[in-house]
């Protein structure tokens, strides 16, 4: 799979280390929404979409078993949320 195209949602005002949300469309077929990019003291990284469960513990609606997919779209989005963020200076 192949990602087609990003968008980056910065959030203006974090309260936390959630600096923005992200889609990526793989292919011009699927379509993965509301994956989110945190900030931390090792650097940026994204967490895909996920629900908070009746147990309180946080659980991936997508999860991606592909490991080269999976940096694929690590990459391609911090790179897409670094440039965004470069746009907004």
């Amino acid at each position: 799979m192949k990602v087609t195209d990003i968008r980056i949602q910065i959030i203006k005002d974090p309260k936390n280390k959630l600096k923005a949300f992200s889609t990526v469309i793989l292919d011009d077929s699927l379509v993965l929404r509301d994956i989110r990019i945190f900030e931390s003291e090792r650097g940026n990284f994204i967490s895909m979409p996920s629900v908070k469960g009746q147990d309180g513990n946080w659980h991936e609606i997508v999860t991606l078993i592909n490991t080269d997919l999976k940096n694929q779209i690590s990459n391609y989005v911090l790179r897409a949320y670094h440039d965004e963020l470069l746009k907004k200076m």
